[in-house]
């Protein structure tokens, strides 16, 4: 992956995923977005735009492997080919484990786990017969250190963690590398969704050797180095970015 490279960003409409694509495009990388959220994805356009990119925006859902497949062929079509895809899809809410109904858990894995691997698989469909890449995924800290509250979500992001691992060993042969990030308590609309928000923010804060959460360029630029060949000898690891959160497990 050279200086000047063409890079997918999934879940690029809002938080970390438009920081990351606005990350890639000030550098002069050549970008797709995509995201189920069409309408705030036009603003990460624009954002790219007005720092000189013409990058493609293409609505998609990660939990449909479909879907995800017609997405990397429009965003090769749009590039000429993908040296990295980057993904920050992630959903949860947060409530008591024993108040939650099957539904509820399904959606969470779907999204979570199900997504980031339908996502790796039609990349590897284009990046192994192109004899490389480079995908990163986002896991989480609460895959590592567990998270009251986001039961489901803290088993598929630790599902994304050990698959990580797994493929990267498949794929490294191929000239393919694959990693992810596991953020800590990040300032996104995801985040400031959740329920009783404040005292959640205020009990992770105490909870962070940093004692502030992150803001979402700090989370891009860790997915930007995975991405590129700065980690050129890295692969199936998941960079915890998050603090010092899971030194305190």
């Amino acid at each position: 992956m050279g200086m000047t490279s063409r890079v997918l960003v999934a879940g690029a409409a809002s938080g970390i995923g438009a920081a990351t694509a606005a990350l890639f495009a000030e550098r002069g990388h050549h970008l797709a977005l995509a995201d189920l959220s069409v309408d705030r994805l036009d603003e990460t356009g624009a954002a790219v735009r007005a720092l000189g990119g013409d990058p493609a925006v293409i609505g998609f859902d990660a939990t449909d492997l479909r879907s995800c497949r017609e997405l990397l062929a429009a965003a090769t079509r749009h590039l000429g080919g993908v040296d990295a895809v980057v993904s920050t899809v992630g959903w949860t809410e947060t409530h008591p484990f024993l108040e939650e109904e099957p539904e509820y858990w399904r959606r969470v894995v779907d999204v979570n786990l199900m997504g980031s691997i339908n996502l790796t698989r039609a990349a590897l469909e284009v990046m192994v017969p192109a004899g490389g890449g480079s995908i990163v995924l986002t896991a989480s800290e609460a895959g590592k250190v567990g998270t009251v509250g986001e039961t489901l979500y803290a088993a598929a992001k630790a599902g994304v963690i050990g698959f990580v691992k797994s493929v990267a060993r498949e794929v490294a042969r191929h000239g393919v590398r694959v990693n992810a990030t596991a953020p800590g308590p990040t300032e996104t609309p995801l985040l400031r969704a959740q329920a009783d928000q404040d005292r959640v923010v205020d009990r992770t804060i105490r909870a962070v050797p940093m004692r502030r959460i992150s803001t979402p360029d700090e989370q891009a630029r860790a997915l930007y180095f995975l991405a590129t060949d700065e980690a050129s000898y890295v692969t199936g690891q998941t960079l915890s970015v998050s603090g010092g959160l899971s030194m305190s497990s």
